[in-house]
C-alpha cells in the first residue's frame, strides 16, 4: 500500500492512465480487480517476512530503471513508461526487503504486468496468427476461404481479424488466472511454468475456436445470424469452456511444495530503513528528471505556439497533415521550374511536454484529401512516401519523412528509437517534412518534385 501511495504522488499521470484504460477499455476491464486480487494475496500470506538486510543490487536496478524511465518520458514512449511501473515496485520490494523475501511476493507483483494498459503492441502478431489459423481450419473443414493479410473471405463474405479478435484478453486474463493458482496451490517453479503454458496455450486456441464458430454460422446460415453479432459473449463462454479443461488437466502434470510454517514478524533493520528512504529518493529522481527537462524549454516556445496558431488561417496554405501542434512550426511556397512548391516544416523539441511527433493520432494525409495513387520513391539515397493526393479541386505530388538526430525515416516507430539515441547525445529536436508540388495539367512534373525535395535535404546538411 506503501508503495501504491508513493506511485500515486510521483506519477499520477501515468497512474491516470492505468485507471482510465480500466474503467472504459474493454480489453482493460479486468485491470482494478488484478490490483485487488495482488493486494489481497500480499496480505493475506501465511508467514511473515524474513528479516533481512536488504538488497543494494536491487536499488541499482531501480536507479537503472529511472534513467530508462527519464528517457522514454523524453522520447514519449508510452508503452515502456506503463510497463516501468511495475518492473519499479518489484525492484523497490527487492531492495528494502532483499531477495528471499522478493520470492515470496513475486506472483503476485507479476500480476500487475497484466494491469498494464499498453499489450495492444503484441496484437498484430497473435491478429496474423488468428487469421492464418482460422483460414487452414475451415479449408480443411471443406469451406471455400481466401485470406489477405487479417481478412479472412468466404463465399457469404469477410472477416476482418480485428485487434479485438486477436486474442489478447484471453490471454491476459488466462495468464492472470494461471499465476493466482499456482499462488493459491503453492505449485514449485516447474509446475507454475506448466501451468502458465498450459493457460496461454489454451487461451489462444479458444480464441481460434470462437472465431472458427462464428465462420461456420456464417457459411451456414448467413452474415446476418445473431451469433455474429454477439460473438463477444461468444467468445467468453468458448474461453470458460477451456478454462475448464485448465483446471480438469491441471492435478495430473503439477506438484505442490509443501506449506511453509509461520514466522515471527521482524522489525526493519537500521539497514533497510536506509534503503527505503534511498528508494523513495530515487523514485522521486525518476519523476523529477523529466519534469527538470521540461522546465529547460525554450521560453519563446508558448509565444511562438500562440503567434503560429493565430496566423494559421490566414497566412498558411491548406494544410495537408493532421499532427498534433509541434514546438514550431514553418511555412514555405516557391515557384520553381514552373511548378508550384509548398513546404510544411514541423519541429518536435522533447523538452516541450505537449509536443509529440509519434502521438498515435498523427496522420501524414489529412482526411479531406484522397489519395489517388502511391509512388515508391528514392530520393537523395532516401526512400520516401510519395503520393499523388486530391482535394476534388487539385491534384498534388505529396511526400513526406521525419528527421531524429542523423536517421531520415518514413516510420514513427524509428523515430521513437532514434529519439532515445538523439537524447543520450544530448539532442532534442524532432522534425516531420511535408512537401506538396501542385500537378501541372497532365500532371507530369514528379521530376520538378524530386528536385525540390533533393534541395531541401542538400540544404539541411
Amino acid at each position: 500500500m506503501a508503495l501504491i501511495a508513493i506511485f500515486s504522488v510521483f506519477y499520477p499521470l501515468q497512474i491516470h492512465e492505468y485507471w482510465d484504460a480500466w474503467i472504459n477499455s474493454h480489453s482493460y476491464s479486468h485491470g482494478s480487480l488484478l490490483l485487488l486480487v495482488s493486494l489481497f494475496l500480499i496480505g493475506s500470506k501465511p508467514y511473515a517476512v524474513e528479516g533481512s538486510k536488504g538488497n543494494i543490487g536491487f536499488l541499482l536496478l531501480l536507479a537503472g530503471l529511472t534513467l530508462v524511465y527519464a528517457l522514454a518520458s523524453l522520447a514519449k514512449i508510452e508503452v515502456v513508461l506503463r510497463f516501468l511501473m511495475p518492473c519499479f515496485m518489484i525492484a523497490a520490494t527487492g531492495a528494502v526487503f532483499g531477495y528471499r523475501n522478493l520470492k515470496k511476493f513475486l506472483i503476485p507483483l507479476l500480476l500487475l504486468f497484466f494491469t498494464v494498459p499498453s499489450w495492444s503492441i503484441v496484437s498484430p502478431i497473435f491478429q496474423a496468427i488468428a487469421a492464418n489459423a482460422v483460414a487452414t481450419i475451415s479449408m480443411l473443414i471443406g469451406i471455400p476461404t481466401y485470406i489477405e493479410g487479417n481478412s479472412v473471405a468466404i463465399p457469404n463474405g469477410t472477416f476482418l481479424v480485428a485487434e479485438g479478435c486477436s486474442g489478447v484478453r484471453y490471454i491476459l486474463v488466462a495468464l492472470s488466472i494461471a499465476l493466482i493458482n499456482s499462488e493459491l496451490s503453492r505449485f514449485k517453479t516447474r509446475s507454475q511454468v506448466i501451468s502458465l503454458t498450459l493457460a496461454f496455450v489454451l487461451a489462444i486456441v479458444a480464441n481460434w475456436v470462437r472465431i472458427e464458430v462464428i465462420v461456420l454460422y456464417a457459411h451456414q446460415y448467413g452474415m446476418s445470424h445473431p451469433i455474429i453479432a454477439d460473438h463477444n459473449s461468444l467468445g467468453w463462454i468458448v474461453f470458460g469452456i477451456f478454462m475448464l479443461f485448465y483446471f480438469l488437466l491441471l492435478p495430473y502434470i503439477t506438484t505442490q511444495e509443501q506449506k511453509e510454517q509461520a514466522i515471527t514478524p521482524q522489525p526493519l533493520q537500521p539497514r533497510q530503513k536506509w534503503l527505503a528512504l534511498a528508494t523513495v529518493a530515487v523514485l522521486a529522481m525518476a519523476a523529477a528528471i523529466p519534469a527538470y527537462f521540461y522546465q529547460q524549454a525554450p521560453a519563446s516556445l508558448v509565444s511562438q505556439k500562440n503567434n503560429q496558431l493565430g496566423n494559421q488561417a490566414g497566412n498558411q496554405p491548406g494544410v495537408m497533415h493532421n499532427f498534433t501542434p509541434p514546438s514550431r512550426e514553418q511555412y514555405r511556397q516557391e515557384l520553381v521550374q514552373g511548378s508550384r512548391h509548398t513546404l510544411m516544416l514541423l519541429e518536435y523539441d522533447m523538452r516541450d511536454q505537449n509536443a509529440d511527433i509519434t502521438n498515435t493520432e498523427n496522420r501524414p494525409v489529412s482526411k479531406k484529401y484522397r489519395i489517388k495513387a502511391e509512388i515508391t520513391d528514392k530520393v537523395a539515397d532516401h526512400a520516401l512516401k510519395t503520393f499523388i493526393i486530391t482535394d476534388n479541386a487539385r491534384q498534388y505530388y505529396y511526400s513526406f519523412w521525419y528527421q531524429s538526430g542523423d536517421l531520415l525515416t518514413t516510420s514513427l516507430t524509428k523515430v521513437k528509437l532514434a529519439s532515445v539515441t538523439s537524447l543520450l547525445k544530448g539532442e532534442f529536436i524532432n522534425h516531420a517534412y511535408f512537401v506538396a508540388t501542385e500537378c501541372d495539367i497532365s500532371c507530369s512534373n514528379l521530376a520538378a518534385h524530386r528536385d525540390f525535395i533533393k534541395q531541401l535535404m542538400t540544404e539541411k546538411q
